[in-house]
């Protein structure tokens, strides 16, 4: 099991909201069993507080639930309960290495360096920009998922028509907006979302299936877009 825990300043915005979002493209991907996933904070300045509510209204426009969730403080143990200590930012990084008495581990990262970034997660606390700051939650969180699990499978063998091959993708693929339903639409998908060096595997109907032509240009697609992928 693979023990996350995200970490900002007041934990009621930020890694809340990367909390949750991790939760639930671990929870799409089939991975629940494979993860633990927390947050906290390096102050306590809002300790026992729930989540901030526009972070909250946020989550809840895709379909994301944090019911429960209260601010809490990292304390010195984390380190050892926990594989990965994510900061949103350089700040948060340096009181998370003041609490844990440096990182001898390798533990301590920033959220966005794993989709090859080296800013910060936008903090809508100063900008009141939640939209930017769910942008930047989502880019950190999937790259996060493609480091630890790269490979996804597709498996098209129970899929009777072409709106459950791509209803099946959207959930499997972790997309968090509705696109349409076409080839030329999953070409601008797949060449317009960072992937991270994940590769696919797609099972495919069986030949008489009324969606194997289809499931096979599907993969045609894949292999256009310069997307990794290998059909069984």
């Amino acid at each position: 099991m693979i023990k996350v825990l995200f970490i900002c300043h007041g934990n009621i915005c930020r890694s809340p909201m990367a909390e949750f979002v991790m939760k639930d493209m671990v929870r799409r991907a089939g991975l629940d069993g494979e993860f633990q996933i927390a947050s906290a904070a390096t102050s306590s300045e809002e300790l026992g507080n729930p989540v901030y509510p526009p972070a909250r209204r946020k989550l809840w426009e895709h379909g994301i639930r944090c019911d429960g969730k209260t601010a809490r403080r990292i304390r010195a143990a984390d380190y050892e309960d926990y594989d990965l200590l994510i900061g949103m930012d350089e700040a948060n990084m340096r009181n998370m290495a003041r609490c844990f008495g440096g990182d001898p581990e390798g533990k301590l990262r920033l959220l966005l360096r794993f989709a090859g970034r080296e800013d910060s997660v936008a903090d809508p606390w100063y900008t009141g920009d939640f939209e930017a700051t769910w942008q930047d939650v989502n880019e950190g969180c999937l790259a996060l998922l493609n480091r630890l699990y790269p490979e996804v499978r597709l498996d098209f063998s129970g899929c009777r028509n072409r709106e459950e091959l791509y209803a099946l993708m959207s959930e499997r693929m972790l997309w968090q907006e509705d696109y349409g339903r076409n080839l030329d639409a999953l070409y601008d998908i797949l060449t317009g979302l960072p992937h991270y060096g994940r590769s696919f595997v797609i099972r495919l109907p069986d030949a008489d299936s009324p969606v194997y032509d289809y499931a096979v240009r599907i993969a045609d697609v894949f292999r256009a877009a310069g997307v990794p992928v290998t059909a069984e």
